[in-house]
Formats: C-alpha cells, sequence, structure tokens
C-alpha cells in the first residue's frame, strides 16, 4: 500500500500548521454512537483507517416479541473489528475509563447520552458532534424525524463542537441536502452518513489543524426537537395539515409508522403519497377511488400505499381494499380523539 503524502497547509495568524492524512488518521480516537446509521459512520471510518482506539455505545437491550437481550449496532461492528466497547449505564457518572484512554479526539454520532464535562475536556482536540440538523434549527434528541414531520425541504449534518448545553457549541461545518417526497427515516439517516462522510474528508482536518475556529450558533434561530413519545406517531387530524401528515409518515416508517385508529385499533401507515389538496369528504375519512386506498386529512387527500392492522402483517393497499372492503369508506380517528 503506498504512502499517503498529500499535507494539509494552513496558516493562521503567525502559525503555520502542516497536517498530513496519514498523521491525522493516526489521531487516538473515540467513537459515541449507537444505532445503525452511526455503525455506517463508524464503518467508513474503519475503512479509511482512522485509529478508533475504542468505542462508547448504549447497552444492550431487548429486541423482539421474545426481548432478546442485543447489541447495539455500533457494539456489534466494534466487536467485529476487534475494537473495545464500553457501556456504561450513565456516562455522566461512569466515565473515568474514558479519561484513562487518553484520546486525542472524541467523535460523537447519535449516541444517546449527554456527556459530562469531564469527558469533554479529556481529549487533546476536543469533542466533536455529527448532528442531523442545520443548526441553530432542531437542537435535540429527534432532529430527523422533527425535520420531516414539519415537512422541511432541507436538512442535513452539523459538524459542531460539544459543550455542555445541549448542542449548543460553535459549528465548523454544515452538509445540506434535500429532503424528496420518497424519503423516510430510514433514507434520511443513510444521507445523514454520507454528509457525515464529506464533512470528515472536506472539514475536520481545518479544525484539527486550528484553521478552523468555528462559527458561534445564532441563538436568537435556536429551536429543539424532543426526545419522542409514543403519542407522536399519533397522526392528529385536528391540527396536522396534508403536508404534516405525510411528514409524520414518513418519520416514523420504516420502524413503527404514523399511527390512527381503525376500528378502536391502531392502524399502521408506512407509506403513502399526495393525491391532491381538495377537501371533499369528512376528515379522517378512509375510502376507495379507481381501486385505490385514500385518506381524507386537512388541506388535501393521500393514497395510502402500506398499511398494517393492529397484529397483523404489513400489506400494501390492494391487499387491505380485499380483505376490508366490506367496512370502507370508514371514518378514522387521530391521536385527539382516540383513546391514546
Amino acid at each position: 500500500m503506498s504512502e499517503v503524502f498529500y499535507i494539509f497547509h494552513y496558516e493562521v495568524g503567525n502559525f503555520v500548521y502542516n497536517l498530513s492524512v496519514k498523521s491525522m488518521k493516526n489521531l487516538r480516537i473515540v467513537y459515541l454512537g449507537t444505532p445503525d446509521f452511526s455503525a455506517e459512520l463508524l464503518r467508513y471510518l474503519i475503512a479509511e483507517d482512522y485509529n478508533i482506539i475504542a468505542v462508547v455505545t448504549q447497552g444492550d437491550s431487548p429486541v423482539g416479541r421474545k426481548r432478546v437481550l442485543t447489541p447495539s449496532p455500533v457494539k456489534s461492528l466494534a466487536l467485529a473489528h476487534n475494537i473495545p466497547v464500553f457501556t456504561p449505564f450513565r456516562i455522566r457518572r461512569e466515565y473515568d475509563f474514558l479519561v484513562e484512554l487518553k484520546p486525542d479526539l472524541i467523535l460523537t454520532f447519535a449516541y444517546g447520552q449527554i456527556v459530562p464535562k469531564a469527558v469533554l475536556d479529556a481529549p487533546k482536540y476536543g469533542c466533536l458532534n455529527f448532528h442531523g440538523s442545520i443548526l441553530p434549527k432542531y437542537r435535540g434528541a429527534s432532529p430527523i424525524q422533527m425535520a420531516l414531520i414539519n415537512a422541511e425541504r432541507e436538512t442535513g449534518v452539523s459538524l459542531m463542537e460539544m459543550v455542555e448545553a445541549m448542542d449548543a457549541g460553535r459549528v465548523f461545518g454544515i452538509e445540506k441536502f434535500k429532503i424528496e417526497p420518497s424519503d423516510n427515516f430510514a433514507t434520511i439517516a443513510s444521507k445523514m452518513v454520507k454528509a457525515s462522510a464529506t464533512l470528515i474528508k472536506e472539514v475536520l482536518p481545518a479544525v484539527i489543524s486550528g484553521e478552523n475556529k468555528g462559527t458561534p450558533q445564532d441563538e436568537s434561530q435556536v429551536t429543539f426537537a424532543p426526545l419522542l413519545k409514543a403519542k407522536d406517531e399519533w397522526i392528529d387530524l385536528e391540527n396536522d395539515d396534508v403536508k404534516n401528515v405525510l411528514g409524520r409518515i414518513q418519520a416514523f416508517t420504516p420502524l413503527t409508522g404514523a399511527t390512527l385508529s381503525y376500528d378502536s385499533l391502531p392502524l399502521k401507515i408506512y407509506e403513502a403519497r399526495l393525491e391532491n389538496n381538495r377537501v371533499e369528504r369528512a376528515i379522517g375519512e378512509l375510502f376507495t377511488n379507481d381501486k385505490r386506498l385514500l385518506l381524507q386529512v386537512k388541506g388535501g387527500q393521500i393514497e395510502v400505499l402500506q398499511l398494517q392492522k393492529s397484529g397483523k402483517k404489513i400489506v400494501d393497499a390492494k391487499s387491505f381494499i380485499n380483505g376490508e372492503q366490506s367496512k370502507l369508506p370508514t371514518l378514522l380517528k387521530g391521536y385527539t380523539d382516540a383513546e391514546v
């Protein structure tokens, strides 16, 4: 394998920084992350030969109907590459191990816990977070979902300084991309990985060298993306307009889908698209038109493409119509008038 020889050369004030790609990849990096898309960014770092000395992730959690304890995707990937894994129950109390590792840099992508000041102060080059929004918009735990629910046309990843206040540090770079009507949580998360990889290649060297000192966030423009609860999966037929309904379906697909009440039981919608902007039926009416399944919501009608009755498998609209023809049209209930 040939030696990497090109150099990043920066002049900042009276200082000149020479940072070779090789020396950059020799930094002792601790990676904090948990879900599958975080594992994909870790996979990229491993493939690019970054020196990942340890991984910190959430503990094993019960999965499936049998509630089998299962390691996080980040943990599974790290173990497959013989990278030491740490799973503190509360990193705010259990962090001595991380300080003792003496990392040069900590990188975080969807870890799931608040990191204490002692950890923030441990690395030579600080702690950097890949946050899934265009900061200062959507600080918090659910930036992807909130961007979709609110029918944003674009989102992105911000490479930011980690500080004690939530997602409030300086921003070193933002990689933006469009949100398409066909997107859902999974596809946006995949785009986030690609955007983060771009930030690693194009922005991180200048952060480490000291040339990129970051930009403070405009506090007057801050919005928040709080930790989501089960009720957030429910479509609010009273307040959600057609864009928000479609966005909520996107936000909770493919994991849980968005929920309405059908025959007093949850009905999950996993895929839908805009049919028109007409309001011709009662809000919440599920009906057929030309062998298609439509739902009337505020501001328009959507075509429902994939859905799931309680206790049943996910089916396409045609299969649902075949099984439920005698009950259609019917009026579905949303969050405000169903027993949630």
